[in-house]
């Protein structure tokens, strides 16, 4: 029951947000163009921009909550320490091979 409840209000905050697009585009239809340093995009319309800005800012948002970037990390950090790992190891069997007399 509390599914059906929580989907339902989802689905409503969805159409809510896409209805909110669709009003704030049509009456946001000024063209701006942008430039950034020495490249200057295309004029669009203002409303294209902020949507635009709202989508790139969200899909970063949840890149960064699922953790990608951190994911990343910990496999490079996990790739050096089994590196550094081997290299112990290497070094163990050429102690145990060596005699008391060449030590």
């Amino acid at each position: 029951m509390m599914r059906k409840i929580t989907n339902l209000l989802s689905a409503l905050f969805l159409i809510l947000v896409f209805t909110a697009s669709i009003t704030f585009s049509y009456f946001n239809t000024t063209l701006v163009e942008i430039s950034i340093g020495p490249w200057q995009l295309p004029p669009q319309p203002v409303s294209a921009w902020i949507i635009g800005a709202f989508v790139i800012g969200g899909t970063i948002g949840l890149l960064l909550g699922l953790g990608i970037f951190k994911n990343l990390k910990s496999k490079s950090e996990i790739r050096r320490l089994r590196k550094q790992l081997d290299e112990a190891g290497q070094e163990v069997s050429q102690l145990r091979t060596m005699s008391l007399k060449d030590l």
